[in-house]
């Protein structure tokens, strides 16, 4: 495309790229009208001043931050970590600066489905927060812990779920994205 409306940076982690911001700036020379970093936000937990960069390719410039729980058994068998405390200090410095953001939730059926509304809750609490992102987990790369028998949750299931879960939502509120393979 000669003018996307949608960049996103991603990766593994893209913040660790050594070129990282070099690649920002070169995007945002662009005409591109909408960019997005896909992060872990450890970065942005540890180093404000990383944070405080970040900001400086707004406006049209976003965090897609991985958002997967609360909970350290679900943190852990999905990233192999409890990363609770760097998600609440990524969201703490985001916040600090209005810095837009989405929240990015990976789900699995029996491990976090029951935190949707929680998580919809979170979101609407933070000042960064534009939105939440629920991908249910796709069968393709690295995957441990998954039974695509027992632990696959469908767009319908969720959006059922979003519906018990919050009272802010109409049925008619919540269209998935359009998929066109």
């Amino acid at each position: 495309e000669k003018e996307p409306d949608v960049i996103q940076i991603s990766g593994g982690e893209p913040t660790l790229h050594p070129q990282f911001f070099d690649i920002l700036d070169y995007a945002k020379t662009l005409p591109i009208k909408h960019l997005m970093v896909n992060t872990n936000g450890i970065e942005i937990a540890k180093d404000f001043e990383f944070a405080r960069r970040l900001k400086s390719y707004s406006p049209d410039f976003e965090i897609y931050l991985q958002f997967d729980s609360f909970k350290e058994a679900a943190l852990m068998s999905l990233r192999g970590a409890n990363l609770k405390k760097i998600r609440e200090n990524a969201i703490e410095n985001l916040n600090k600066l209005n810095l837009s953001t989405t929240l990015v939730v990976t789900l699995q059926k029996g491990l976090n489905e029951d935190e949707i509304g929680k998580i919809i809750e979170y979101a609407l609490k933070q000042k960064c927060v534009r939105g939440v992102t629920f991908q249910p987990t796709q069968i393709a790369g690295r995957l441990n812990n998954f039974n695509q028998d027992t632990n696959r949750i469908t767009l319908t299931e969720v959006r059922r779920k979003i519906l018990e879960q919050t009272d802010i939502f109409n049925p008619d509120d919540l269209i998935p994205v359009p998929c066109n393979p």
